[in-house]
C-alpha cells in the first residue's frame, strides 16, 4: 500500500529483487489500483491475493498540510490502516498474514533519544499517525517509527536531501534549523531493515533510526560540503513557530536499543547512514 511514495518505489525495487511483489496504489503503473481504501474493496483484495505480508506506506506527510486539514489528515493517517486492520479481521486474515506499518519519529516531543511507551506528538500529523497505530494493536501487527532521506526515483515525490541538493544546485538560499535533531535512515538502510522485519515477523511498536542523532543544520552542512556544494547558500538559524504552520518537536532523536535487541542487529550511527544518502547523489551534482 503507498507503492508510488517515496518510500514505495524504493521498496518495491528492494523486495522485487528477491521477492514477488505486488503493488498497491492509486496510479495506473501498480499491480493493483485502488483510488478508495474502504472496508469492501481492501476485504477482497486482501482474500482474492492472500498475502504473506502486507506493507502499509500510505500517509499524509506534509506536517503543515496535516495541521490546515485535519479531516484530510485523520482519513489518509488514521482511516485508511483502521480499514485495512478492520478488513483483516472481518476476513479472519489477521492470524495468517502479516501487518507492517511505517509511522514517525513525530509522536515524540520533549528530550531524546525517545523510547517507545514515551509518545507526546505536538502537531497534528503526528497525533493522527500516533492514533493510526492503536488500529494496529488490535492484530499481531509491527509498527516501525522512523524518519529516512535520500534521493527520490519519483520526482513527485522529494525528500529532504532531494531539497538540499536541488536548491543548492541551483543556487538558491535555503534556511536550516540549528535545533531540531533527528536520527534519520538512509532510505536503502531502511529498506534493508524492513526486509530484515519481514524474515522475522516480529510483532510490536519498535524505533528505527540512527543512532547518535544529528540537527538538521548539521545534516545539511556535512552533506554539502562532501559533494562539494556552496555551503555559503545555507543559512542556519534557530526554529521558531512563525517559519511554519504547525509546531515541530524540537528533538526526534529515538532510542534504538529494543529494534536492535528483538532483530539482532546493530544499527549504525547518522553520520554513517548520511555517507550512504552521499552516495546517491554524487553522479549527479554536476548536473
Amino acid at each position: 500500500m503507498g507503492a508510488n511514495s517515496f518510500l514505495g518505489v524504493h521498496l518495491s525495487n528492494h523486495l522485487n529483487k528477491k521477492n514477488m511483489v505486488l503493488k498497491c496504489g492509486r496510479t495506473i503503473n501498480q499491480d493493483i489500483v485502488l483510488k478508495k481504501f474502504d472496508k469492501e474493496k481492501l476485504s477482497k483484495i486482501f482474500q482474492k491475493y492472500l498475502p504473506d505480508v502486507i506493507i502499509n506506506l500510505i500517509a499524509l506527510t506534509d506536517v503543515d498540510l496535516c495541521e490546515k486539514k485535519h479531516l484530510k489528515a485523520e482519513k489518509v493517517n488514521s482511516g485508511i490502516i483502521k480499514n485495512i486492520v478492520n478488513s483483516l479481521i472481518e476476513a479472519n486474515l489477521s492470524d495468517k498474514i502479516f501487518l507492517l506499518h511505517l509511522s514517525t519519529d513525530q509522536v515524540y516531543s520533549g528530550k531524546g533519544p525517545h523510547k517507545e511507551n514515551h509518545t507526546n506528538p505536538i502537531n497534528n500529523y503526528g497525533k493522527t499517525k500516533l492514533k493510526g497505530e492503536r488500529f494496529v494493536k488490535k492484530i499481531n501487527g509491527c509498527i516501525l517509527r522512523t524518519n529516512f532521506v535520500g534521493k527520490s526515483l519519483n520526482y513527485k515525490k522529494k525528500s529532504f536531501t532531494d531539497w538540499i541538493f536541488e536548491s543548492l544546485n541551483k543556487k538558491k538560499k535555503i534556511q536550516v534549523f540549528n535545533n531540531v535533531m533527528f536520527s534519520t535512515l538512509d532510505v536503502k538502510s531502511l529498506c534493508k531493515y524492513i526486509s530484515l522485519v519481514i524474515r522475522k515477523k516480529n510483532t510490536g511498536i519498535y524505533n528505527l533510526g540512527s543512532r547518535n542523532g544529528l540537527s538538521k543544520a548539521q545534516y545539511a552542512m556535512r552533506f554539502a560540503k562532501k559533494l562539494k556544494l556552496n555551503t555559503k547558500l545555507i543559512k542556519i538559524v534557530k526554529y521558531n513557530r512563525k517559519f511554519l504552520t504547525a509546531k515541530r518537536p524540537l528533538d526526534m532523536r529515538m532510542n534504538i536499543n529494543f529494534f536492535e535487541k528483538k532483530f539482532n542487529t546493530f544499527l549504525k550511527k547518522t553520520n554513517h547512514e548520511l555517507n550512504l544518502t552521499t552516495k546517491q547523489y554524487i553522479n549527479e551534482k554536476r548536473l
